[in-house]
């Protein structure tokens, strides 16, 4: 493992269909106090409006701008196609609905740079608005006994049945954590490429992010720094089919869980299912936001993750070996 010094940055942003969140995420790239050295897009749209959108603003950057046709309408796929065609020492990931503020590349390739020893593999920026809170006693209850006991603080932590929590926010922090955001997270050249998103993750890809993450950290540290801010405006699309997201979540955590995070007693069996059918489908309903026939349609496709687990189909067996 290597420092990295005076390190080059590409940029990766997948897309699909979203062109306006697009144009203001490209334009917070344009504005940094530090740009990349190119910005690559990897777009799976069904029409042609985000290439127009590139047509439009690529006059703008001055750094290389590569746009790039995907068939396959997949995150985790679209990254890696995106790191592929890379050649900056850092990859920097994207989700195409964040806006970062303008020192935002400049503070995680600080991090990078001063790591003189080459131990860090992965840096993510903060999410404004989404730092760590401490659990109500009665979520700290259920998350011991679902997770397993913990000292302190939860910020930045896997635990239990890969239940993953937002870092601490904070002035002026660098902090561990045990998983990256994938709406900001950047790699190593080396860190990315040795372990890669497998594309076995679909859609939006849930979990994709965790699961590489914690991968990753088995040979290199994680950091998150409070310095390199941006702002989600999405936080996600709304789904087509909750049914389907249901079944992602379940067959993507237990990707995580027991293939990554090594936790294959039957225990964990228990205590993953416990999580997603009844932790998190008690916080959904109380979601007033959401119709209570995406709940049960989100409910109805776990329990079909659920039993395609118990029947040995997970999506993800290839990599199991």
């Amino acid at each position: 493992m290597k420092a990295v010094q005076a390190a080059h940055c590409s940029v990766v942003i997948p897309t699909r269909n979203r062109p306006d969140p697009l144009r203001d995420c490209l334009l917070s790239v344009a504005r940094q106090t530090r740009l990349p050295s190119e910005i690559i897009l990897v777009d799976s749209s069904d029409d042609n409006a985000t290439e127009e959108l590139v047509g439009s603003l690529s006059a703008q950057f001055p750094a290389s701008f590569v746009y790039q046709r995907s068939a396959a309408r997949s995150t985790a796929v679209q990254r890696n196609r995106g790191a592929e065609a890379s050649r900056g020492d850092i990859i920097l990931f994207l989700d195409d609905d964040v806006v970062l503020e303008p020192n935002f590349i400049a503070e995680i390739m600080r991090v990078f740079e001063d790591d003189t020893k080459g131990e860090v593999g992965g840096v993510s920026g903060t999410v404004v608005g989404s730092g760590y809170g401490p659990p109500s006693r009665l979520n700290g209850l259920l998350l011991r006994a679902l997770g397993g006991r913990t000292e302190g603080s939860y910020a930045g932590r896997l635990v239990g049945p890969a239940i993953n929590f937002y870092p601490a926010d904070g002035p002026d922090a660098i902090q561990p954590v045990e998983w990256l955001n994938g709406a900001a997270m950047a790699y190593r050249r080396e860190a990315y490429l040795a372990e890669r998103s497998w594309e076995t993750f679909a859609g939006y890809s849930f979990m994709e992010d965790v699961h590489l993450s914690a991968r990753v950290a088995r040979r290199y540290r994680l950091l998150n720094t409070t310095r390199a801010r941006l702002l989600h405006k999405c936080m996600g699309s709304t789904p087509q089919d909750w049914g389907a997201l249901g079944e992602s979540m379940v067959l993507n955590r237990h990707a995580v869980v027991m293939h990554v995070l090594l936790r294959r007693r039957p225990g964990d069996y228990l205590r993953l299912f416990a999580y997603e059918l009844l932790y998190c489908t008690m916080a959904q309903v109380k979601n007033p936001a959401r119709p209570w026939r995406a709940n049960l349609q989100l409910l109805c496709g776990k329990l079909r993750g659920v039993a395609k687990l118990l029947r040995g189909e997970s999506p993800h067996r290839a990599y199991f070996a």
